[in-house]
């Protein structure tokens, strides 16, 4: 009997931590600095460590309708996906 390889790409949510410094002269000010670097994008070149145990299947309809798994054969074949590409 043969075997055959498969792998299965499955879309997850999680949360994901990125630590930074704001230098301020006061607290307030740096709230307001760290709000305005988040909301301008200023801290994607930053590292960021995924959270333990916050994995959770994302599901098609939260998807809007798009694949959340998507089964391949070992040399990428799409087999299977359980909504619209």
């Amino acid at each position: 009997m043969k075997t055959f390889d498969f792998y299965l790409d499955q879309k997850v949510t999680t949360w994901m931590r990125t630590k930074f410094e704001v230098e301020s002269t006061s607290e307030e000010l740096a709230w307001q600095k760290a709000k305005d670097m988040v909301n301008n994008g200023d801290t994607d070149s930053i590292p960021w460590d995924e959270l333990t145990d916050t994995q959770e299947q994302l599901s098609v309809e939260d998807n809007d309708g798009f694949s959340t798994q998507e089964l391949y054969t070992n040399d990428g074949e799409l087999v299977y996906s359980n909504g619209k590409s």
